[in-house]
């Protein structure tokens, strides 16, 4: 996966999406984050529209979300992650009781 994209309503869902999708276990990310590897550039760039706390969240954010891995896709994202050709974009929904994970290619 070289390009990732987390529903975050609240500031927890990262975190707690890293480690619910197994890219790591739960106690590792925190400090996954902290060291930097979620930013462009990173490991494992996250949320590189800014993430719905702070690109935008009009209660229907999913959809930019999904936008933002098929611009990386496409590769024409403001914020393009170079070489990436798998993103994975996570939400969750229904006061968490409901999820979904798509994961999108540019490879034929």
């Amino acid at each position: 996966v070289d390009h990732l994209m987390i529903y975050d309503a609240f500031a927890h869902l990262p975190l707690y999406g890293l480690g619910d999708l197994g890219f790591m276990p739960h106690e590792e990310t925190g400090k996954f984050i902290a060291d930097g590897h979620t930013r462009p550039g990173g490991k494992l760039p996250l949320n590189t529209n800014g993430g719905g706390l702070s690109y935008m969240h009009s209660g229907m954010y999913g959809m930019y979300a999904l936008q933002e891995s098929v611009r990386q896709m496409r590769g024409i994202a403001p914020a393009q992650v170079q070489g990436a050709n798998i993103s994975v974009c996570h939400g969750v929904g229904g006061m968490f009781a409901a999820s979904g994970t798509i994961i999108f290619t540019n490879e034929k």
